[in-house]
């Protein structure tokens, strides 16, 4: 648990942040594995993603994702997006919100696919998408990538299957449950500035 008790907003602004642009970095990172939400139909839909790429000046978040699935899908209907992570150490929950563009052959694409080892691209060298139904749990695995560890070669036939999915973020809530006494705030951003207040928690 945190004892450290934040008492200015631009404290708490630089704070959380410097956590995301860490745990883009820091597989270790509580706020590696943050949870991700779009709207698919009409309904919430929410899943689990590895944040790759922070960039605090402009408020960006990344991800990848295979192209064929349905959060793709979802994103190109409606760009507006949710992230949720929370920290048991520190008792600190952000929730953050924003519009998400998709990212296929472009620069943003190529760059962090080139970031990335290939480990964390091996799912991608395989012909049936994410979600289709199979007859067993090793059906839907990737039958051409043998070697151990996984090789840039391995995994290059799967970049025709790999997008980035990039958020931009409009609001930033953040709540720490301190043991003497919780408190939250809120970040709005608009063009040129930063609408920062307390809320109640």
């Amino acid at each position: 648990m945190s004892a450290l008790r934040y008492t200015d907003l631009d404290a708490v602004h630089a704070h959380v942040w410097e956590d995301f642009e860490t745990a883009a970095e820091d597989p270790g990172h509580p706020y590696r594995q943050l949870n991700f939400a779009t709207v698919y139909d009409e309904t919430p839909d929410l899943r689990t993603v590895v944040l790759r790429a922070a960039d605090a000046d402009a408020r960006a978040l990344q991800f990848h994702s295979d192209r064929r699935s349905r959060k793709v899908e979802a994103l190109r209907k409606n760009d507006r997006i949710a992230w949720h992570v929370w920290d048991t150490e520190s008792l600190e929950q952000v929730r953050l919100y924003g519009a998400a563009t998709v990212h296929l052959d472009d620069d943003v694409a190529a760059a962090l696919w080139a970031s990335q080892s290939p480990g964390s691209l091996s799912v991608y060298p395989r012909p049936t998408a994410p979600g289709t139904p199979i007859e067993g749990p090793e059906d839907g695995l990737r039958p051409d990538v043998a070697t151990d560890p996984v090789t840039e070669e391995d995994v290059a036939s799967g970049r025709q299957y790999f997008a980035a999915i990039r958020t931009v973020i409009d609001r930033v809530e953040w709540l720490h449950l301190h043991p003497d006494g919780h408190y939250r705030a809120r970040f709005d951003y608009g063009a040129d500035e930063v609408e920062a207040t307390w809320v109640v928690p």
